[in-house]
């Protein structure tokens, strides 16, 4: 959203949001922020849409006819006054695109009420905040929405890979390493797996703080309570984070500037 807001705005365009709820997102955005720019729920709205539009965009590289990581309009003249159809699950490629014009349209967004509350229930600041994403490979591809399927061959391995390396093991090397310089002595912790939690608060009792869920899925439920974490891993000034996890590349960039942070795979 932030990246296809700075190309339309650099172009003259208006920033029309395509969301549509499906089994990888469940909720819809009005459940997630208080957004008041154009939105399309519809399916058969967006295809029309689609349809319609003078250039597509696809970078869901798994399906027909897909580029991913096209440049976006790098000719700016190109299909003047025309709209232009982008279906995306990452940031976009384009010279229009700039760090200060996504920033900006991020700080903007609001969380829902519902969202704010969940925010309240845990202690903040932590010294330490740590995003745990483990739930990809073998053990998962029952699901849907981390089914090899998603990706081609060679992308799911990938994930797969760096899912091991921030395996929560990995994590706990690092977090005992900072406990015993007396540097985590309050650690946020958010997961996708019950039992990740349940390893980090028999190891560090009362330190540990976390959002109580009892749903691992991407109902609309979870995905409200997602978005409270992502707004917790932000207020610590010392983030470990998942490598390929663009849910910790978000809490990174929500988070104040030059604020410390390691990567699973790389620092630790």
């Amino acid at each position: 959203m932030a990246s296809g807001y700075a190309v339309a705005r650099a172009t003259g365009r208006r920033l029309v949001v395509i969301w549509v709820p499906d089994h990888h997102c469940e909720a819809r955005i009005g459940d997630l922020l208080k957004y008041d720019g154009p939105v399309i729920e519809d399916a058969a709205e967006a295809a029309q849409l689609w349809d319609m539009a003078g250039r597509v965009y696809n970078y869901m590289e798994i399906e027909q006819g897909a580029v991913f990581q096209e440049p976006v309009l790098p000719d700016t003249e190109a299909y003047a006054g025309q709209d232009v159809y982008i279906r995306s699950a990452y940031s976009l490629t384009s010279p229009h695109c700039d760090m200060a014009t996504e920033q900006q349209f991020l700080w903007a967004l609001r969380p829902t009420a519902e969202v704010l509350d969940l925010v309240q229930r845990v202690e903040r600041p932590s010294q330490v905040a740590a995003h745990i994403r483990m739930a990809t490979g073998e053990a998962f591809d029952s699901l849907s929405f981390d089914s090899p399927n998603n990706w081609p061959a060679e992308r799911h391995a990938e994930l797969t890979e760096w899912r091991a390396k921030s395996n929560v093991w990995k994590f706990v090397t690092r977090l005992d390493a900072l406990v015993a310089e007396g540097r985590a002595d309050s650690i946020f912790v958010a997961t996708d797996l019950a039992q990740t939690y349940d390893i980090l608060k028999d190891r560090y009792g009362a330190r540990l703080r976390y959002l109580e869920r009892r749903d691992f899925d991407r109902s609309a439920q979870q995905l409200v309570y997602a978005l409270a974490d992502l707004l917790l891993l932000t207020a610590a000034p010392h983030f470990l984070a998942s490598t390929w996890s663009s849910f910790s590349d978000m809490a990174q960039r929500l988070a104040s500037p030059r604020r410390l942070v390691e990567r699973s795979g790389y620092e630790f």
